[in-house]
């Protein structure tokens, strides 16, 4: 395994890129969503060897620095260099309980990383869930409008009914005069 392999994890879906390593067997691997996520190289499996384009590049910047053997580099561009070849070989061998306590805490930390992905699911789903129950009150606040202007109006028909009936009526007549003519 190395930096760049493409790899499938053995216990979940998915898989990413190897972007480094960590004390006690712990593979730093790039996901699809960007992050890292620390994985014991025993639950991974390389799919697919570092790309052509790394191996070029490792290649070429190897040629150079073998090519300029002679000429004078500068005392702390050697010491960036000699640091860096000291880190890639240097190879940590921590002791049982610390490489047990590694691991628990990057289980831990890998738990709390999905339950924040799981956490961030929930208040996504809830603000749909917000956003869909306000337009519902929206929608409902326009029915009981145009159920109260549909019932003022119809009140208002009926109010112009009984006038309009009570004006064609004759009146009760009271004289005497009037009821002989008839």
């Amino acid at each position: 395994m190395n930096i760049g392999d493409k790899v499938r994890f053995l216990n979940d879906v998915g898989g990413g890129i190897i972007t480094g390593f960590r004390p006690g067997g712990i593979v730093l691997v790039e996901g699809e969503d960007g992050f890292d996520m620390p994985v014991s190289q025993h639950e991974v499996v390389v799919i697919e060897e570092r790309t052509p384009k790394a191996e070029k590049k490792a290649t070429t910047s190897a040629t150079k620095q073998a090519v300029k053997p002679n000429t004078p580099v500068k005392k702390e561009e050697k010491n960036m260099l000699d640091g860096r070849d000291y880190l890639q070989s240097k190879t940590v061998n921590p002791t049982e309980e610390e490489q047990v306590v590694n691991e628990q805490l990057e289980a831990k930390i890998t738990h709390l990383e999905h339950a924040i992905q799981q956490q961030a699911l929930t208040i996504q789903h809830l603000e749909q869930t917000i956003q869909q129950n306000e337009q519902q009150r929206q929608q409902m606040e326009a029915r009981i409008t145009l159920l109260e202007a549909k019932f003022n109006l119809q009140r208002n028909k009926q109010a112009m009914a009984r006038q309009t009936q009570q004006q064609q009526q004759p009146k009760p007549t009271t004289n005497i005069g009037e009821l002989q003519i008839l």
